[in-house]
């Protein structure tokens, strides 16, 4: 994916062509210790998750992480309302270097979920944010789909924002990336 950040009223955007799974800096698969590891944003007590909104307070942002098992019928956030309006985002409380997003469905065995595309919008200080374009997603609730940016994205704020789904806006997930002074030298 190439970008091309546009302003149009006021809004930061970003155009371009489309995503692939490959690029210069992750390789296939990615090098031991590259910026292209998981960021483990469930696990990091650092990370703040929150969300537009939730379902209810059994599928909040709380359930999102990548291989969730299934807790009381839940296993994956899952927005309150199907539209395009919706996100689930990770504050790092500093900038991360963000290389690429692992998704997954709604695991479990209750309901055919999952987001089959997606844009990554992202910010420093949760005023201005950039958006991708629009990303494959993934076409069952359990294959997790690894995508990589072209570029690597550095904010303190990283929104999925679901675009398209099957079934309800649900999804599980992680980041890959990196603390920006580890790599500062090889972009």
């Amino acid at each position: 994916m190439r970008l091309v950040f546009l302003v149009m009223f006021g809004l930061a955007a970003v155009a371009a062509t489309p995503f692939g799974n490959e690029n210069e800096f992750c390789g296939k698969p990615p090098s031991e210790g590259s910026c292209c590891s998981r960021l483990n944003v469930f696990h990091d007590s650092d990370v703040v998750l929150s969300a537009s909104t939730s379902y209810n307070e059994g599928h909040g942002p709380h359930r999102s992480a990548l291989f969730q098992t299934d807790q009381d019928g839940v296993a994956s956030w899952s927005a309150r309302t199907n539209d395009g309006k919706q996100w689930i985002q990770a504050d790092f409380g500093s900038p991360k270097t963000v290389t690429g997003v692992l998704l997954q469905g709604r695991g479990g065995s209750c309901c055919d979920q999952w987001v089959t595309s997606f844009r990554v919008i992202f910010s420093n200080d949760c005023k201005i944010f950039y958006s991708t374009a629009p990303i494959v997603g993934v076409y069952d609730r359990e294959t997790v789909a690894r995508r990589y940016f072209d570029r690597p994205i550095t904010a303190r704020y990283i929104r999925i924002n679901p675009i398209s789904w099957t079934g309800h806006v649900s999804l599980r997930f992680d980041l890959l990336g990196c603390d920006p002074a580890s790599h500062d030298n090889e972009w």
